[in-house]
């Protein structure tokens, strides 16, 4: 069963709901539910799991996406078909719901699967859908049952340390195991841990650092304190480990506005709005500035390319941006459609070009923004930018009742939109950024949750 407000007799002030029903606001009180709590988590974490590789080699397999296990089929289904069955059952909640998502991830929910009408590979977009539908509806799930105020937390942090964890043990006792197989500047002595590769070891352990970080500024005692100070040092020290600087550089920056916008008087909420708002404001013009949207204003960001040692690229991967940016240009307001790009270095497939260019196949645009551009086009990053900008609006709006937990939703975000200047992760189904669509969904269910505590139907 969903949370709830049931109705009493002495207590007043909340309008709510039972089973998504309305319920008067002069006879509530707030009730926590764990109903359907382990189904979702377990269907939750198998998402960390089917994004684990197959062997510890390291590297991303260059295998077409359709090239699907029958396990992998068996546990989507198996989302899909719960979080329907949730969907279902709490059908008047959903109406009430929906209207407090944040329409940008809404939006791309059902553009995504409107591209098949102009895919250049209509079963890959349909195939990539599926899988991003499964990631998405768990997390809408949780917003319906299950609800608890630090339900994201309860939910992201486990799969996060055991992969951390698991990959330290490994490290310690085969260290030959975890590292990457390269000897240049940027591999050697690297760890990719149990992922894929050294990035995605970073964008997970700096997910870990950021959410037990958060935990040890919220000034918890005991056991409790112990447990967040031992994980963010744990998941430091693997970001330290993945060698990876932009995985670094979100992690600090993330973790610095974290720390900033919980110590701020309550007062100064204005200070604390345009602080939050900055930060997104210069995330977002740093990677204009990469791709050339805004060209000549390098001198501006000399600190932080300063700080991050390297160049405002940020990464080497300049050739495959060049190329991706030529194929924008053949279809620049819908692109080619969702997932039907990087389908593997196959002759029929417009990235074949890459073995010619580069002599290896990235799998990736190694940029969020122009994948979702290459994607979707123009209106694919008119959805991104909602999501965005309703996303720092909604945290904002979430620090009014829960400094601590807004504080939170808001550094995810600064840390995703750094990690996507250099991957692509934006509105994919990897792990990282099934974290992202989890923290979006507790967000406005938070605000649903302060709404109804308020009295305000």
């Amino acid at each position: 069963m969903t949370e709830r407000f049931i109705q009493t007799r002495h207590r007043t002030g909340v309008a709510g709901f039972q089973d998504g029903s309305r319920v008067d606001a002069s006879h509530a009180r707030w009730v926590r539910d764990d109903g359907y709590f382990m189904l979702l988590a377990v269907l939750f974490w198998l998402i960390f799991y089917q994004n684990l590789p197959s062997d510890l080699a390291g590297m991303a397999s260059d295998a077409p996406f359709a090239a699907a296990n029958s396990l992998d089929r068996v546990i989507k289904i198996s989302m899909i078909v719960a979080s329907g069955y949730l969907v279902t059952i709490r059908w008047k909640l959903v109406r009430t719901f929906v209207s407090f998502l944040n329409p940008g991830l809404v939006g791309f929910f059902f553009l995504a699967p409107l591209s098949m009408l102009w895919s250049i590979d209509p079963s890959a977009t349909m195939l990539r859908f599926i899988s991003l539908s499964s990631v998405l509806l768990v997390c809408f799930s949780f917003g319906l049952a299950s609800w608890h105020p630090r339900r994201f937390q309860q939910v992201a942090i486990p799969p996060i340390l055991v992969i951390l964890i698991a990959s330290l043990i490994l490290g310690a006792f085969a260290p030959a195991m975890v590292k990457e197989a390269g000897v240049d500047i940027a591999q050697k002595d690297a760890w990719h841990g149990i992922a894929h590769s050294k990035n995605e070891f970073g964008m997970i352990a700096s997910f870990g650092a950021i959410l037990c970080a958060n935990g040890w500024l919220a000034r918890g005692r005991g056991a409790r304190a112990a447990f967040y100070a031992a994980g963010t040092l744990a998941s430091f020290g693997c970001v330290l480990l993945s060698r990876s600087n932009t995985s670094l550089f979100a992690s600090v920056l993330a973790i610095s506005s974290m720390y900033v916008m919980m110590r701020i008087p309550a007062a100064r909420v204005r200070f604390l709005s345009m602080f939050a708002s900055g930060i997104a404001g210069v995330l977002a013009l740093y990677e204009m500035v990469i791709q050339d949207v805004i060209p000549g204003v390098n001198l501006l960001l000399a600190p932080i390319v300063g700080l991050t040692g390297k160049d405002t690229t940020f990464s080497a991967r300049t050739v495959i941006w060049k190329v991706i940016k030529e194929h924008i240009k053949l279809n620049p307001y819908l692109g080619n459609g969702y997932g039907a790009y990087w389908v593997g270095p196959v002759q029929n497939s417009p990235s074949y070009i890459f073995l010619s260019v580069m002599y290896i196949y990235p799998t990736e645009s190694h940029n969020g923004y122009l994948e979702v551009m290459n994607d979707l086009g123009i209106v694919g990053l008119l959805c991104l930018c909602v999501f965005l900008i309703w996303y720092v609006k909604q945290g904002l709006l979430l620090m009014r009742t829960d400094r601590s937990q807004g504080a939170l939703y808001l550094a995810l975000l600064f840390q995703e939109m750094v990690m996507d200047m250099s991957e692509s992760d934006w509105f994919s189904r990897s792990d990282t950024f099934a974290v992202l669509a989890l923290a979006s969904v507790c967000l406005s269910r938070a605000l649903l949750d302060a709404r109804l505590r308020a009295g305000i139907g």
